[in-house]
């Protein structure tokens, strides 16, 4: 048992005595919740600073980060270990200025399911439903399986008792896709609801616009960038990395190619984009032929102006928002392999102007021996290999000692071992 289950167990026995509703419970206990999944647990407001207390409390952490909000609070909790939790306590069910199940609804139909608090299934069914309806979802897959795994009467009646309650119609083969039709219709009940009468929506709205500025101002999205030469396993880590963000850290996660792409590829003027995208999937590496200090100089120029400005495009669309960006390499590329872009420069020229560029806050370059890179990719020669990973760690020795952000050398002979050094970092600045 890992120090995530261990707390888990050790938070449901504190908070026993609390009137609280344990919202999305399928697992049947608390031994078999996924090790993936977030807490998601419906509190009232007074009895937040007793969670806080309990959560401070527990002797294996690591670091806990706290985001208050005025409809819930986060806690964000990294154990010594290396496993993490987040916890949602919510002070109520609500979807921007609407709220779709009243506390008092949730609390009138909740019970004890073996020590744990939690509501019934037409609860959790309404729940699932509204929520995602509202979000213009369809039912997700897992509570797809998870009531369709339940007796035909059973989920036979789950299906009236909702049908009967809000004028609808549905079936359940119905449910996995989004109905715009659906949601007007649930929109129309709820908005008929006590809790969504004007005075008290006017004040939801406020509360909503509120949160989202909280959101905005704690919620900034990390950058991080991946070089190494073709065949040092770059592409397969980044991918493992992006899906520990989504499932251990629950993190949004987008991954961009190089650089922005605010500018379009210069070879789409010529050959369109699509095929333009298609002619530099198709190619090598390192073929251009360019030898012209002119055109050179011209094509840094267009690409560095693409990162100098869609840098911001970058954080108002992404980091703002709390995503994740994954760079697959990044403007390093620019000083130690401008053949890459077809670019003759000089390197200096390049490194200075990397004071103008956003520094992402980790930065891994992963290398490997040429023997070891040559049985993966033939792209590349073994001297070729050697003088690009000689330069790119002797780049990163110089950031390292000269910024703030972290510049890591990884030898990826082991892919665990990579993974797990990367997710260290990733500890040290989530």
């Amino acid at each position: 048992m890992n120090q995530r289950q261990q707390f888990i167990t050790y938070f449901f026995e504190e908070i026993a005595t609390l009137d609280y509703t344990f919202l999305k419970f399928t697992e049947g206990t608390i031994e078999n919740i996924d090790q993936y999944s977030d807490l998601d647990v419906l509190i009232d407001a007074s009895s937040l600073a007793y969670i806080q207390s309990i959560v401070h409390a527990f002797e294996q952490l690591e670091t806990v980060q706290l985001l208050s909000m005025e409809s819930m609070c986060q806690f964000f909790i990294h154990f010594k270990d290396g496993s993490f939790l987040q916890i949602d306590c919510l002070f109520q069910l609500i979807r921007k200025n609407l709220v779709y199940l009243s506390n008092d609804y949730i609390q009138a139909n909740t019970s004890s399911t073996k020590g744990i608090k939690t509501y019934s299934l037409e609860c959790l069914f309404e729940h699932i439903l509204l929520f995602h309806q509202l979000n213009n979802d369809g039912f997700p897959a897992k509570y797809l399986s998870f009531f369709g795994a339940l007796p035909k009467n059973r989920l036979d009646e789950i299906i009236d008792f909702f049908n009967k309650k809000y004028s609808s119609l549905i079936t359940f083969s119905e449910l996995k896709n989004h109905d715009p039709f659906l949601k007007k219709s649930l929109r129309k009940y709820l908005n008929m609801q006590l809790s969504n009468k004007f005075f008290k929506k006017q004040i939801n709205t406020f509360l909503y616009v509120k949160d989202a500025f909280t959101k905005l101002k704690n919620g900034r999205g990390n950058l991080i960038t991946f070089s190494g030469v073709d065949g040092a396993g770059k592409s397969t880590i980044l991918a493992k990395t992006k899906n520990l963000l989504e499932q251990k850290f629950r993190k949004k996660v987008i991954v961009l190619r190089h650089r922005p792409s605010m500018l379009p590829i210069l070879s789409s003027f010529q050959y369109g984009k699509s095929g333009a995208e298609k002619r530099a999937a198709e190619k090598l590496p390192r073929q251009g032929t360019n030898k012209s200090s002119l055109s050179s100089s011209l094509r840094f120029l267009y690409y560095f102006m693409d990162y100098f400005f869609g840098q911001w495009y970058i954080f108002l669309r992404y980091q703002l928002f709390n995503y994740t960006v994954l760079y697959d390499r990044y403007y390093f590329d620019f000083i130690i392999d401008g053949k890459r872009s077809n670019i003759q420069i000089n390197s200096r020229f390049t490194k200075f102007l990397y004071r103008f560029i956003h520094k992402p806050k980790l930065n891994i370059f992963l290398y490997a021996a040429p023997e070891v890179i040559l049985k993966r990719k033939k792209e590349l020669t073994a001297k070729d290999i050697r003088s690009l990973t000689a330069g790119y760690k002797d780049l990163f020795k110089n950031f390292s000692d000269k910024y703030d952000q972290t510049y890591l050398p990884i030898n990826n002979l082991d892919m665990q071992c990579t993974l797990n050094h990367i997710q260290k970092e990733l500890h040290n600045i989530l």
